[in-house]
C-alpha cells in the first residue's frame, strides 16, 4: 500500500503543474470570450463558451492520462520498475480521476459564477432561461467524470496493445491501423450488445432513480434556454457489468504491460 501511494504522490507531483495550467487556461477561456462579448454586445458568445469548458473535461482526462503513460514510455522506466503493472497503471488513472474531479469542481463553479453575470452588461434585450443551479452542474459533473473514465481506461487499453503489437515486425509500422479497427470494432459491439433485447430487458432490473443526463438547449440572439431533465433511471446491474468490462480491460492492459513491452 505504501508503494502504491508513493505512486500516486510521484503522479500528483508530476502532473500539478499540467493540471494549474488547465485550470488557467479555464479562466482564460472564459475571460477571453467575457471581453469579446462585451466587445461585439453578443451575450450568446459568453454564455455558450462557459458551456464548452464543461463539454470538454472528458478531454481533459484524455490529455492527462495520456501525458502520464507517454512520460513514463519516453524513459522506459517501468520495464526495470518491480512494482506490478497494476500498480503502475492504477496508479496514473487515480490520480488523473483526482485531476478530472478537480477540474471538473472548478469548471462547475467557473459555470455557476458566469451565469450570475447580468446579461444586461453584455446586451440590453438578451434572457437567460432555466440555467441550472450549482447543484445541477455538479450533477453534470459526476456524469462527465464517469465518462471521463471510460475514456481513460478504454485509451489506455489501446494504448498499450498499440505498443505490445511493436513485438511483431510485420506490422510494427501499421499497428496504429490494427489499433483503429479494434477501437471501431470494440464501440460497435458494446452497440450491439446494447441493442439486444436481451441487454434491454437487463436495463429494466435493479432500476433505480437517477439524473437522466438529458437537456435541451437553444441559442438564438436575444434568448439562451437550457433545461436539464432529471427523474430517469439506471440499472445497476447493467452498470455493473459495464464495471466489469472496464475492469477486463484494465486488466488486460495489466497483463500486457507486465510481459514488459518496450515502449
Amino acid at each position: 500500500m505504501d508503494s502504491f501511494k508513493g505512486l500516486v504522490l510521484k503522479e500528483w507531483l508530476i502532473g500539478k503543474s499540467t493540471l494549474l495550467w488547465l485550470l488557467v487556461a479555464q479562466v482564460g477561456f472564459v475571460i477571453i470570450s467575457f471581453l469579446v462579448s462585451r466587445y461585439w454586445e453578443v451575450a450568446g458568445i459568453f454564455y455558450m463558451s462557459t458551456w464548452v469548458i464543461m463539454i470538454l473535461q472528458p478531454f481533459i482526462m484524455f490529455s492527462l492520462i495520456f501525458g502520464c503513460l507517454n512520460y513514463d514510455g519516453k524513459t522506459q522506466l517501468w520495464i526495470y520498475n518491480p512494482q506490478s503493472a497494476a500498480m503502475l497503471l492504477g496508479s496514473k488513472l487515480l490520480s488523473s480521476v483526482l485531476f478530472q474531479v478537480v477540474s471538473i469542481l472548478f469548471a462547475s463553479c467557473l459555470v455557476f459564477v458566469a451565469f450570475k453575470v447580468p446579461t444586461s452588461y453584455f446586451q440590453q434585450d438578451f434572457q437567460v432561461e432555466n440555467i441550472t443551479e450549482l447543484g445541477g452542474l455538479l450533477q453534470i459533473g459526476g456524469v462527465m467524470t464517469a465518462v471521463s473514465i471510460v475514456i481513460a481506461v478504454l485509451m489506455m487499453f489501446l494504448w498499450v496493445v498499440y505498443h505490445a503489437l511493436a513485438r511483431i515486425q510485420l506490422i510494427k509500422n501499421i499497428r496504429w491501423l490494427f489499433v483503429s479497427f479494434l477501437f471501431i470494432g470494440m464501440i460497435l459491439l458494446k452497440n450491439w450488445v446494447g441493442n439486444t433485447k436481451v441487454y434491454q430487458k437487463l436495463d429494466e432490473i435493479w432500476a433505480v432513480p437517477a439524473f437522466s443526463g438529458s437537456s435541451s438547449f437553444s441559442l438564438s440572439k436575444t434568448n439562451l434556454e437550457f433545461y436539464l431533465e432529471g427523474g430517469g433511471n439506471i440499472s445497476l446491474l447493467t452498470s455493473g457489468l459495464d464495471v466489469i468490462g472496464l475492469l477486463i480491460l484494465f486488466l488486460a492492459s495489466c497483463w500486457l504491460l507486465d510481459r514488459k513491452i518496450e515502449v
